[in-house]
């Protein structure tokens, strides 16, 4: 997680700075000692971070992650799993409430939106591969779709395919 800039957001307004001593220092233990940046960044600054985004309630995509720190404000980290999406630092405490209230919640908003579409998604897929052949190994547990379905779409296209190419062949044999 190297970035040569940091962002501030502080009276409302973003700006950015060059990385302060600390951060570099964060850095270096995460890569030379080998430690979680997360951690390391503990060690350095001193404090622990709060998660904002509990896992199950919103979607494993995103995370947001902040550390309250009295000597250097307030860092929040926005991940997903490929990696950091924005790091920004809150030098003032005042200027938390009305960063979290105008950027943080509707993202976190967004987010628990499209979770719970995925899981009705799911949950109708469980559904439909429940009512088309009844309980059973066949419906997969991370999508809920049937194993039945897949593969009777799978030979279908085949039989598509075949169909099309022996039609072309047809065509091609009589001009």
């Amino acid at each position: 997680m190297t970035f040569d800039r940091l962002r501030v957001y502080e009276a409302g307004r973003f700006y950015d700075t060059p990385l302060p001593d600390w951060y570099h220092e964060v850095n270096r233990l995460s890569e030379m000692e080998n430690v979680d940046w997360h951690r390391a960044f503990e060690r350095v600054v001193g404090c622990a971070y709060t998660l904002l985004t509990e896992e199950g309630l919103l979607s494993a995509s995103l995370e947001i992650r902040f550390w309250p720190s009295e000597t250097h404000g307030i860092l929040v980290l926005i991940e997903t799993p490929p990696g950091l999406v924005e790091q920004v630092v809150i030098p003032n405490p005042a200027d938390w409430l009305p960063f979290l209230s105008t950027y943080l919640a509707p993202l976190m908003a967004s987010s628990a939106q499209f979770a719970n579409a995925m899981m009705l998604a799911r949950i109708g897929n469980a559904l439909i591969a429940r009512a088309r052949h009844g309980d059973g190994p066949h419906m997969d547990r991370e999508t809920g779709e049937s194993r039945i379905d897949r593969e009777n779409d799978w030979k279908r296209r085949r039989a598509e395919r075949l169909r099309a190419a022996a039609a072309q062949h047809s065509d091609g044999g009589a001009a």
